[in-house]
């Protein structure tokens, strides 16, 4: 999987980069269909914000949106939702799958 980090309008020490990548790919593991994921970090006034964009093969790009006080709550926050979007379109796969094999 493919990780690319962006960082906007803030200066962000590079450290960030690779705490960003580290929470990022584990959440390749529960589907191996993902191809990229894209993390855009962000500083709005006194709230940071994390947005992961997954792109998945032969399906939906994913999105999650996490805001916090500090940025590893931001990251944290994007990271749960992530995980839940990316185990829900596994999930819809598998059954769609089972489907098909019945009818079959």
């Amino acid at each position: 999987m493919n990780t690319e980090v962006s960082i906007l309008h803030h200066h962000y020490p590079s450290r960030l980069r690779e705490t960003v990548e580290q929470k990022v790919q584990p959440l390749s593991k529960f589907y191996d269909q993902l191809t990229s994921m894209h993390a855009k970090l962000e500083r709005l006034n006194e709230q940071h914000r994390v947005e992961l964009v997954a792109n998945v093969a032969h399906g939906p790009t994913l999105v999650a949106d996490g805001r916090g006080e500090t940025f590893n709550a931001a990251l944290e926050d994007a990271t749960s939702k992530m995980t839940t979007s990316i185990k829900r379109v596994h999930d819809k796969h598998r059954t769609e799958r089972r489907r098909q094999r019945r009818t079959a």
